[in-house]
């Protein structure tokens, strides 16, 4: 059995890289943990630093892929991990590297990875990810309708996962300490309505979310001028039943039901 003690920084962190190393060994296996993990997983394991959360996962996954792109740990998983033939030490983006394949995520990534993170992780539909993230950002994912928070972002997680908080972790548990907390988050897959235009979809939440704070009508209105003729756009709107809310207050569920709507319009005119 692994003994996990605190991550020793042996390296000056690279700022440009976002490092801050994982020390607290009760919220690491928190974040093994909460994986679910299995000897049938392959996990990857993004910004795996000097391989504390590695370790743990080497004990519960079939296959860990450590990706790490400081080349200086890279040397330093190498060493930790030569002769273990299950744990798989690579070197590069994670978001540009081939991967082989796996069904699971976790870690506690550079946070300037986040958000292409997320839409990486609603493309590939993985079983499960236990992921470490700022925690203003979590927020973000987690935002309901109406919120200030509550955006495009939060949209485009919402639909395609299924996200949960587990628990907020302090700037303590880190080496060195960030100047923000953090959030554990289990992110699975949703099921989404596959009936809606998906490229439709993401274009009209970008479109009415530029000007969020508008009534839906006025901010659809603008929307529609960037797409088609003043007169079409009329008679596009007094053919739409449009919701008496402002955009940030806009569901799902009612995005949906405007792209349907439009999608329907649009075959009539052509």
């Amino acid at each position: 059995m692994y003994e996990l003690v605190a991550t020793p920084v042996l390296y000056r962190p690279v700022k440009r890289l976002g490092q801050n190393f994982l020390a607290d060994k009760h919220i690491a296996s928190r974040v093994v943990s909460t994986a679910e993990l299995t000897r049938t997983d392959t996990v990857l394991e993004p910004g795996a630093g000097y391989g504390t959360l590695t370790h743990l996962l080497e004990e519960q996954a079939g296959r860990v892929l450590a990706v790490e792109k400081d080349r200086r740990l890279v040397s330093h998983l190498r060493k930790e991990f030569e002769n273990n033939p299950t744990v798989s030490v690579i070197e590069g983006d994670v978001l540009k590297i081939p991967l082989p394949q796996f069904n699971k995520m976790v870690g506690t990534p550079p946070y300037v990875l986040s958000s292409k993170l997320i839409l990486f992780l609603a493309k590939r539909k993985l079983e499960l990810a236990s992921l470490v993230l700022q925690k203003e950002f979590g927020e973000r994912l987690l935002a309901e309708p109406g919120t200030a928070e509550y955006g495009r972002l939060s949209i485009t997680a919402q639909r395609d996962l299924r996200i949960r908080p587990i628990m907020n972790i302090p700037a303590t548990a880190f080496r060195p300490r960030p100047k923000v907390e953090s959030i554990l988050l289990r992110i699975s897959p949703n099921e989404i309505d596959r009936g809606v235009d998906s490229e439709l979809f993401e274009e009209l939440v970008r479109g009415l979310f530029n000007q969020r704070r508008r009534v839906v009508r006025s901010s659809f209105q603008h929307y529609l001028s960037q797409k088609m003729t003043r007169e079409r756009a009329r008679k596009t709107l007094e053919a739409m039943t449009l919701p008496e809310k402002r955009v940030y207050q806009l569901t799902i569920r009612d995005l949906e039901d405007l792209c349907e709507q439009l999608s329907k319009i649009d075959l009539q005119q052509q």
